[in-house]
């Protein structure tokens, strides 16, 4: 850990905090995980920022990540299926262990990208209220072309799943934005601020939209780009 946060506090200027994988296969089929969780726990601590989790088919059990993350940390791909999902396989309700972190000030991210919004997940979560802190797309270049598509298209499946519209920008913009310490900066328009611009449309839709694992469900509205600004430099939009 003692590495880790060394390199967060020689670059303050991009580096807002610390990022731990935490998946079975990845770690020496789950003998590594429990270790690498408390090490990243340290290098957050130790540097005063945010521990963000990708959890998911983990050995790591609910009641230690989210259950021992702190206030301000971020548990990412909230939304996803597979084991170590937020959903108890047996109730088919979210996890005491996660409703509890959150009490507790942990934030929770789509971090949409290859697998992490599956219907059922978020149909179920939805019904329960638990709604995201923070909407990220996990966009990259293995999820362009799909799932993910577009920040747009990630909002839509939010709308779908009956967050208000309100929040989903809030969500989108503001929440990250303030997780990341750099509101005086980014998120909102303001004096002293980049012109990050972005004009959305909510039009109406009659579509199928899958989720990551191809489960379908039916549209009937969607969020648009209709133009932007990154600095105050026009983008195109394709």
């Amino acid at each position: 850990h003692a590495d880790c946060a060394a390199c967060v506090e020689a670059n303050r200027d991009i580096l807002v905090g610390v990022k731990v994988l935490l998946s079975a296969a990845l770690a020496d089929e789950g003998r590594n995980e429990a270790q690498a969780f408390r090490e990243a726990q340290r290098a957050a601590a130790d540097t005063g920022t945010p521990l963000m989790a990708h959890h998911a088919v983990s050995t790591v059990p609910l009641e230690d990540c989210p259950g021992s993350m702190r206030e301000g940390d971020i548990y990412t791909h909230c939304y996803h299926g597979f084991e170590s999902t937020i959903v108890d396989p047996d109730s088919r309700q979210v996890h005491s262990a996660v409703r509890a972190a959150r009490e507790n000030g942990v934030l929770f991210d789509i971090g949409h990208g290859m697998g992490a919004l599956n219907w059922t997940v978020g149909e179920i979560c939805a019904a329960e209220g638990f709604w995201p802190d923070i909407i990220g797309t996990d966009l990259h270049t293995g999820t362009f072309e799909g799932p993910a598509y577009d920040m747009p298209t990630v909002l839509t499946r939010l709308l779908h799943l009956g967050m208000p519209l309100t929040e989903v920008i809030r969500c989108s913009t503001v929440s990250p934005a303030e997780a990341i310490g750099w509101s005086d900066r980014i998120g909102t328009l303001g004096a002293g601020r980049e012109a990050d611009v972005a004009v959305l449309s909510l039009d109406d839709a009659d579509m199928d939209l899958e989720d990551c694992q191809g489960q379908m469900r039916r549209i009937n509205r969607r969020l648009v780009a209709q133009a932007a600004w990154r600095a105050g430099v026009p983008a195109e939009i394709t």
